[in-house]
């Protein structure tokens, strides 16, 4: 009698597996905070730093905090099926022949070709998380919480497709083949594959004590994702071979052509949607950094002040130092004024573009409108405290303001 090899390969792909994700989170950890004091660094002058950092982790570790944790759970498979898909090959090849030995043998394409339909799927589920990127900073609850659960749906999908396609890729199934066979023979059992073997550990993460140390957290949910992607591995084998018994001639049958040439568009559509949308998020924020590189000062003294009525028409002068390496427009820039007596604190700008490195100096005009007890004592009102924000609006879905003065 032959050894049952399938318990050894799979304690070697779980083993490497861990060591893989291990090494990832590793070097997140110890390069994570590196990376982002680099990226303040060139984005954000140190003045305003604790602001937008506080905003930052706020927006991204309250309101995004469901989206973040299942992409890098969905990242987690991924990077394990492109660096380990050799290994769960093997452990796929070894159970089927040891667990469904009447299955026909097939003559297995070159492995390489398994590891490019690795990095199709790899780019299909980053594609698909960008889509809930893209829906959760809207700014909506609706769409946050749509994009939320889109996120779940591709983890659970990952799983399932992921650990299925060996089975399929012996029999010279590509990716977008694999899943029109999954969606027509087999979705429920697909979907119910991937929350079995995904389910444990978004319940774990939801449910883990919050006086566990983070190193023994994430270890408990490293282990649980692995294990799990192991089991979907053998699941994979089996739902594979029942749908080969419902009907024997499956891997002969080629994907219909409407279905690979839909699929292929609506790849190619997403692509340029979320290009188009990352590089107008990417424009915007390095807009906003430009405008944040400048330096702002009131020049109190030459303010004009004229009261008509019941408003005062208000003209502050503000002189800008451009520090940034490109010109400013100064029509970009977005100013609230806040102050007693002030209704509408909407500004308008007068000025010219101002060359990088160049000083020159706008007006702020605006409207103040003046309550009785400003009519009656307008020395105080002038001496009241007033302060200006600069406004920022998306690409951050909340609206920040970052004080200029005083």
């Amino acid at each position: 009698m032959e050894p049952k090899l399938t318990k050894y390969w799979f304690a070697i792909y779980m083993l490497a597996a861990l060591l893989i994700l291990s090494g990832f989170l590793n070097l997140g950890i110890y390069f994570g905070p590196l990376f982002e004091a680099w990226l303040f660094a060139q984005l954000v002058p140190e003045i305003w730093h604790p602001a937008v950092d506080d905003l930052v982790h706020r927006l991204f570790f309250e309101e995004f905090r469901a989206f973040l944790v299942t992409t890098g759970f969905g990242l987690g498979i991924i990077i394990v099926g492109m660096t380990l898909f050799p290994l769960k090959e093997k452990l796929s090849t070894i159970y089927e022949g040891e667990r469904f030995p009447e299955l026909k043998k097939q003559r297995h394409p070159p492995l390489w070709r398994q590891g490019l339909e690795e990095v199709k799927l790899a780019f299909l589920y980053l594609l698909l998380q960008g889509m809930s990127l893209f829906l959760a900073v809207q700014g909506y609850p609706f769409l946050a919480t749509l994009g939320a659960t889109l996120s779940i749906a591709y983890l659970i999908t990952a799983m399932a497709l992921d650990h299925c396609s060996p089975f399929f890729q012996r029999r010279n199934h590509k990716i977008h083949g694999i899943i029109w066979i999954l969606l027509r023979h087999a979705p429920i059992r697909t979907t119910l594959l991937g929350l079995i073997c995904i389910g444990p550990v978004i319940i774990l993460e939801r449910h883990l004590s919050a006086s566990l140390e983070p190193t023994a957290a994430i270890a408990i949910l490293v282990f649980t994702e692995v294990l799990g992607m192991a089991c979907a591995t053998l699941l994979g084998c089996h739902l594979g071979s029942a749908l080969l018994k419902e009907e024997a001639t499956l891997p002969s049958q080629p994907p219909p052509k409407l279905w690979t040439f839909s699929y292929r568009i609506t790849v190619l559509i997403l692509t340029i949607w979320l290009g188009v949308f990352f590089s107008w998020w990417g424009n915007g924020v390095s807009k906003q950094s430009q405008i944040m590189r400048c330096q702002y000062q009131p020049l109190w003294k030459r303010t004009e002040f004229k009261v008509r009525g019941t408003k005062a028409l208000v003209s502050l002068p503000l002189r800008i130092q451009n520090e940034s390496s490109k010109p400013l427009d100064v029509g970009k820039l977005q100013i609230e004024m806040e102050g007693e007596g002030i209704l509408d604190g909407e500004v308008i700008l007068a000025g010219s573009t101002i060359q990088s490195g160049e000083t020159s100096i706008i007006l702020l005009n605006f409207e103040a409108q003046l309550t009785e007890e400003a009519l009656l004592d307008l020395p105080r009102f002038l001496e009241a405290e007033y302060s200006a924000h600069l406004k920022f609006e998306p690409p951050l879905s909340t609206p920040i303001a970052l004080e200029l003065f005083p």
